[in-house]
């Protein structure tokens, strides 16, 4: 850690109740029943309706004697559209009271699509007026908006503890943010056994997110003592457990540890405001249509070579939270090298596919274009150049991670 660290400043105000522990699905009507919500809107995907979650999550709203409705079309990346869709179906079966607050079931798609959706249930005019990022926003988002309650299914992006939702507009190819205090969820509820049936690809990239939650964060200009302590504990977990829980999904230990490394990832990068690989990860995810934590976790190499230069002491420090003692009379640049090769060897275990398999005829200047335009540029410790990111989707693309 850099010594200007420990003098950053930084604020918090996490105001999301986090309740951890494997098997607390079955808490969730009791915990809504004592905020005295009795209408309930859920939002999920067919994932988690086809793995039996949703079943184990309407068990317990009905044994809370709760009334609720389902919307359960959230697509991956999910859009504006998506929003829409979901509002205008909430609508349609809200009843004459409306719903008390909205439960986001799934992993980031589905809690982002609940908090925007506690947004334009609430709000009048178009949802984008109330977008805070990449577009500008027009109109505030105020105390009408829904509470929102948290259940994620996967362990990655962080949403249950995050006051943003972020949606693609399809109009303009691009993932925007809405921001605000309100979007933080008043309750996180964090059951392990719920994430045994993720399979091993979706486990694999989600878990890379969490790793590049935590890089980010300590390569951050605007970070601090707090960002980076959150970051260590995520990067520790990540080495030790990604590879034990894409192996075996029902290793509940495994599972635990990447479900308080997700909340730990996204806690570093909100304070630590960092965001140089999702410059990438974004971009690659909205334009090339592939799952935010695989494109993470194919821009992360590329990223930490870029930035080895400036950066050398953060990527040391990577080496050894992946397990390595450093043999003696070893120097820092060598073990920021070898930091790189230790997250390259992470996802060959994990066997993320390359990106060229997957988007073999790239528009590699619509995607640099949007990454100069991201919100996070200006936190990244050097400042890069549209040819920069050229380079760097180059080598990802190529391979050359």
């Amino acid at each position: 850690m850099r010594d200007s660290r420990s003098q950053e400043p930084y604020e918090v105000g996490i105001p999301t109740e986090v309740y951890f522990g494997p098997g607390r699905v079955v808490e969730l009507g009791t915990n809504l029943r004592e905020r005295e919500y009795q209408n309930v809107l859920v939002c999920t995907d067919e994932t988690v309706a086809e793995a039996g979650i949703l079943d184990r999550v309407e068990q317990s709203l009905r044994g809370s004697g709760l009334r609720y409705t389902i919307f359960r079309g959230v697509q991956p990346n999910p859009d504006i559209g998506t929003v829409l869709n979901g509002t205008r179906e909430a609508t349609d079966n809200a009843g004459k009271d409306g719903y008390d607050c909205i439960v986001g079931v799934g992993g980031g798609g589905p809690i982002d699509t609940a908090k925007a959706m506690s947004v334009a249930l609430t709000h009048d005019g178009d949802i984008r007026d109330y977008v805070s990022y990449t577009t500008g926003q027009r109109k505030p988002i105020t105390d009408r908006t829904l509470p929102v309650v948290a259940v994620p299914t996967v362990s990655g992006a962080g949403a249950e503890v995050s006051p943003v939702a972020v949606i693609v507009d399809e109009e303009i190819r691009v993932k925007v943010g809405f921001f605000s205090l309100r979007l933080f969820p008043v309750i996180a509820l964090v059951d392990p056994t719920l994430m045994v049936t993720v399979p091993p690809g979706t486990t694999a990239g989600s878990g890379m997110d969490i790793l590049a939650h935590a890089f980010d964060a300590l390569v951050s200009r605007r970070g601090n003592l707090l960002s980076d302590t959150l970051a260590v504990g995520a990067v520790e977990s990540v080495f030790r457990y990604l590879r034990r829980a894409v192996r075996q999904g029902d290793d509940i230990a495994a599972r635990g540890a990447l479900a308080s490394a997700s909340i730990m990832g996204l806690l570093a990068i909100y304070l630590g405001k960092g965001g140089a690989v999702h410059t990438i990860g974004e971009p690659l995810g909205t334009i090339c249509d592939v799952p935010h934590g695989y494109a993470c976790a194919v821009a992360l190499p590329a990223m930490m070579r870029f930035l080895n230069q400036v950066c050398s002491r953060e990527l040391a420090r990577i080496y050894r939270l992946a397990g390595n003692d450093p043999p003696e009379g070893i120097d820092e640049e060598t073990m920021a090298g070898r930091a790189v090769e230790e997250v390259e060897t992470l996802i060959r275990d994990i066997a993320l596919p390359s990106l060229s398999s997957i988007v073999p005829d790239p528009d590699i200047g619509e995607l640099a274009d949007a990454s100069i335009r991201h919100l996070a540029v200006d936190r990244i410790p050097v400042e890069l150049s549209r040819d920069d990111y050229v380079g760097l989707y180059g080598a990802i693309f190529s391979g050359s991670r």
